[in-house]
């Protein structure tokens, strides 16, 4: 028996040669605001729709031309010190043979304690802050936060070029509750005219919450809303992934489609997990994607398990509610079936959902949905064990 050619569809880790689906428009716009100093852009949307894999992308293409681009994450950071330390490790990488005089210039003008470290694999340097700075006052976190960026901005000047800074998930600056330093942040931003800056963010209610009028980040940046991709786009992208493997008969492309909803990544997830069945016959039919799409579910099961736990009853119950397609949910006959408390309550339970991430906001009533379409498969599941629904 032929072993099945390689699965054409990738998803989760970002790898080293990410592949974007189309996004022509926003990749060049985000190309051109990482190649020119003061350049700032804030790409927005939910999460699992590919901002990242854009990025890396972009920074991957710049970095072979020569541009000093490099790009943080924020979304693990605990304490402000934490940002600090992804920040120094990134500009200390992109100064080249520079970093010892970066280094040396934080030393002077902030009165740091870093420490030093050779990689055993590739001998590069890795600097970082001595632990102890993150016990440090929050003024002095916030000190040594902007610093490090001002620094940079001025490493870059006499080097005669620019950096690139891409900040992955930035919205976690609202976690430390701290305006004093998003303002600060605001201000060195608009001094640094040799950087250029891309924030992006997938969790919208904070972002909204940052970019407010009263806020630090009013009008700071021109932006991307990175929406789904147009379903005819992506039908078409899977369509040549699939028949370019051998799988030239799709009759069940519409049904992944519609099963894997908006997110880029739910689509190529179940796209992946539908094509080993499909290889064989060079055919993809509704009954495999059906089977493919449980198979996720199945495969996800313990994570919902363990996020369906910490959820309080309230919460619990208001997603079964939805799961089930209900819209109306402050009607008796809902409230009723599904043990749902008074109206003002539902609507600070969905604000709460909205914030973990579990629902995203909508046009459409109750003006939230779930933001996984598996999650949601499973809640329909045990509704069916749990409340004998059909």
């Amino acid at each position: 028996m032929q072993p099945l050619p390689p699965n054409p569809f990738r998803y989760g880790a970002i790898d080293i040669h990410p592949e974007v689906i189309n996004r022509v428009v926003d990749r060049s716009r985000l190309r051109d605001v990482l190649s020119e100093p003061g350049g700032r852009l804030l790409i927005h949307g939910r999460r699992r729709m590919g901002k990242t894999t854009l990025c890396k992308a972009v920074v991957e293409e710049l970095k072979a031309e020569g541009v000093a681009v490099l790009m943080v994450d924020f979304s693990t950071a605990t304490q402000l010190a934490d940002l600090s330390n992804a920040l120094l490790q990134k500009i200390t990488a992109a100064s080249g043979k520079g970093w010892q005089d970066y280094v040396s210039d934080l030393m002077r003008a902030l009165s740091l304690q870093l420490e030093t470290e050779a990689d055993p694999l590739t001998g590069a340097i890795k600097v970082r802050l001595k632990p102890i700075a993150r016990t440090a006052p929050i003024d002095e976190q916030r000190e040594t936060f902007i610093g490090i960026l001002d620094r940079a901005n001025e490493l870059a000047k006499q080097q005669g070029r620019h950096f690139a800074l891409v900040v992955d998930e930035f919205q976690e600056l609202a976690r430390f509750e701290d305006e004093a330093t998003l303002w600060n942040l605001r201000a060195a931003i608009q001094h640094h005219t040799h950087m250029s800056y891309v924030f992006t963010g997938s969790r919208v209610h904070l972002i909204n919450l940052l970019m407010a009028s009263d806020r630090a980040f009013y009008k700071m940046f021109s932006a991307i809303n990175f929406e789904p991709v147009p379903l005819a786009e992506m039908r078409a992208w899977l369509a040549g992934k699939f028949e370019a493997s051998g799988v030239v008969q799709l009759d069940g492309l519409g049904a992944l489609l519609n099963l894997a909803e908006g997110c880029t990544v739910d689509r190529l997830r179940l796209a992946a997990m539908s094509y080993p069945l499909a290889a064989a016959s060079g055919e993809l039919t509704q009954p495999m994607v059906d089977r493919a799409y449980h198979a996720v579910i199945e495969e996800d099961k313990a994570f919902f398990q363990s996020d369906w736990q910490q959820f309080t009853q309230h919460q619990q119950n208001i997603l079964r509610a939805m799961a089930e397609g209900e819209t109306k949910l402050g009607s008796a006959r809902v409230r009723q079936r599904f043990s749902l408390p008074a109206s003002g309550s539902v609507s600070n339970t969905l604000k709460a959902l909205l914030e973990r991430g579990v629902l995203y906001g909508t046009e459409s009533a109750p003006g939230y949905a779930y933001d996984n379409p598996y999650f949601k498969e499973w809640v329909h599941q045990r509704n069916q064990l749990d409340l004998g629904l059909s």
